[in-house]
């Protein structure tokens, strides 16, 4: 009951931890009161509050290194799709499970080899526990425990190198050649594409607010045109709506601040809410879509939360970007409306095929 209760405490604590110390740090911190906890453990004797104590600081900061060790695991989605070109979620998430059951099946059967071999078997009492057993307990559960802890830190502080810093440049190297891994049935885009190049494309707004020119927003890749021609919106409202039909090509899961999506004849675009919002890491943003779904004009795909962006320091500005490449069509962007305010909806650009 003790260690359920500090379970779910430690977690509802590690967004604030993560915040406040960064994610490696409540790694460290995470394995030192770890090992605090094992050595009040180990001199517990006889003593139960000693015992119970021990145990709950052991136990306090499992959950942390848990959520850590997850959420470092989930970041290297993005560094296998900036280093492979696509996703592999599926395999990268099952390593975990894999670990955590591999790792329960070895702790227990070495639980129950030393239990054997310091005679604590069925039947027996404490008094019948020999000093030798007694020796062997706490070399097995306490001395190696405390080795193998700080030869996983060791390791860690060693190897591992993602952490949040690194997994915003890759989300930032991601957006800016996101159109060069799109994924789908080329063949069937090439017919769409063909049967549809004689006619244009209304493309609405994909959120409510006031249109800004897209060179006066203040991330550098969008205001200098690397990542494209397009328009910003300074939104009024937090839902972003589908502004034509088309497929979703490219979703970012980990931080569901922006969706690359390629219309029904081939043209590719992205949507962007607010500047450095990656470092969020997903809060205050909900995605209504995934990778690969076709989607209607008006189609609700995400809603974000301007105060929890104004919060972190960050823009909350809607950019959209259109991305020329060998691969894409030959249009031109004809701009209905560039100034003043729009409902979600509105048409405010033209696509007209060359």
């Amino acid at each position: 009951m003790i260690n359920g209760l500090i379970g779910v405490i430690t977690v509802s604590l590690f967004p604030g931890l993560a915040k406040k110390f960064s994610r490696r740090r409540v790694f460290f911190y995470s394995i030192l009161v770890m090992l605090i906890g094992l050595v009040l453990f180990a001199l517990a004797g006889h003593s139960l509050p000693m015992v119970i104590l021990g145990g709950a600081i052991f136990m306090l900061p499992q959950p942390l290194i848990f959520l850590v060790v997850l959420m470092i695991i989930t970041d290297s989605v993005e560094y296998g799709q900036l280093k492979l070109g696509h996703r592999d979620e599926g395999l990268t998430l099952s390593v975990r499970p894999l670990l955590d059951k591999f790792g329960g099946a070895v702790a227990g059967g070495v639980v129950g080899m030393t239990a054997t071999a310091a005679g604590m078997i069925s039947g027996a009492t404490a008094d019948q526990i020999t000093a030798h057993g007694t020796s062997i307990f706490k070399l097995i559960m306490f001395a190696v425990p405390a080795i193998l802890i700080l030869l996983g830190t060791f390791i860690f502080s060693r190897k591992v190198k993602l952490d949040e810093k690194m997994h915003a440049q890759i989300v930032d190297e991601l957006e800016k050649t996101w159109h060069q891994h799109l994924e789908g049935d080329d063949s069937a885009l090439s017919e769409t594409a063909t049967a549809e190049t004689a006619a244009s494309l209304s493309f609405a707004a994909p959120v409510d607010g006031k249109l800004l020119p897209l060179n006066s927003v203040s991330a550098p890749a969008f205001a200098n045109g690397s990542m494209g021609e397009g328009i910003a919106i300074k939104p009024t409202d937090g839902q972003i709506f589908a502004p034509v039909a088309g497929t979703i090509v490219a979703d970012f899961p980990s931080t569901r601040h922006a969706l690359g999506i390629r219309t029904d004849n081939g043209i590719p675009f992205l949507i962007h809410v607010g500047v450095d919002t990656v470092e969020m890491q997903g809060t205050g943003f909900v995605s209504y879509v995934e990778n690969g779904q076709h989607v209607e004009a008006g189609d609700k795909l995400m809603e974000f939360w301007s105060p929890a962006i104004k919060e972190a320091g960050h823009d909350d500005t809607v950019m959209i970007a259109f991305t020329k490449s060998d691969d894409t069509p030959n249009y031109e962007l004809k701009f209905v409306k560039n100034e003043g305010l729009v409902d979600h909806g509105d048409e405010i650009i033209q696509i007209e095929n060359k």
